[in-house]
């Protein structure tokens, strides 16, 4: 459970921001517009509703049966790309906070191990780039909302169905998540396509569905570490 409070000295001087441990818990992470090309060489790229508006977010799915991250294992995120919305999940903005921020002392990434968030009574530099990062991720999400609102406009964007089979005979559906409808991007007016093209938006597509093929990479990842292993993945 989230214990999120305002960083202080009092409370979070003896803390510490271990970077090993990002995304240890997490299923599936927010990415920013600027993530799309990085993270797709290693995860699948999907769209989420969020639960309060029903906007379209930006994720990538990090896990497919348990609510981990398949990526997080030896003490490290084996991955060649960590989602930077993965680095940040033990903070937020906060303006009365030290820093800015405040602290969820739950997160993996925060506790006795790594980098310490005080030194000498104040806090250390390391928090000041930590708000900066957090800054910047938020708008690069922002943007990337943008993006997959531009494609929902346009009715580009369809559920996706996907289940895994496990070795014992179970299936498992995976629920609520949705993709490019590649038809319907394709049924688009010559003009609309440029369009999007000349918006820079046309490119991020082909992207998200590509990185479709890396549910495969999950599968293996899966049954490497966790029984029943997953006979096979289907998307529709």
């Amino acid at each position: 459970m989230s214990r999120i409070a305002p960083l202080n000295m009092a409370d979070h001087g003896a803390l510490c921001f271990d970077r090993n441990a990002a995304g240890a818990t997490r299923q599936i992470v927010q990415l920013g517009l600027s993530e799309i090309a990085f993270a797709a060489a290693d995860m699948p790229l999907c769209l989420a509703k969020d639960a309060n508006t029903g906007r379209f977010d930006l994720i990538a799915l990090l896990g497919l049966v348990e609510p981990t991250n398949l990526f997080s294992f030896g003490g490290h995120f084996q991955a060649t790309y960590i989602p930077r919305a993965a680095l940040l999940t033990g903070f937020r903005l906060d303006p009365n906070g030290a820093a800015g921020l405040a602290v969820d002392v739950a997160d993996p990434t925060i506790g006795t191990d790594g980098e310490p968030l005080f030194a000498d009574g104040r806090p250390a530099p390391l928090l000041g780039h930590l708000h900066q990062a957090l800054e910047q991720v938020m708008a690069d999400i922002a943007a990337a909302r943008t993006l997959i609102a531009r494609y929902a406009a346009k009715r580009l964007v369809r559920p996706l169905i996907l289940s895994v089979r496990k070795a014992d005979g179970r299936d498992h559906d995976i629920a609520g998540l949705y993709t490019i409808d590649e038809p319907a991007m394709r049924a688009l007016p010559d003009d609309e396509v440029v369009a999007l093209h000349r918006a820079d938006a046309l490119a991020p597509s082909t992207i998200l569905s590509a990185s479709l093929a890396q549910i495969e990479r999950l599968r293996q990842l899966h049954n490497a570490r966790f029984e029943p292993a997953i006979s096979s993945c289907s998307i529709g």
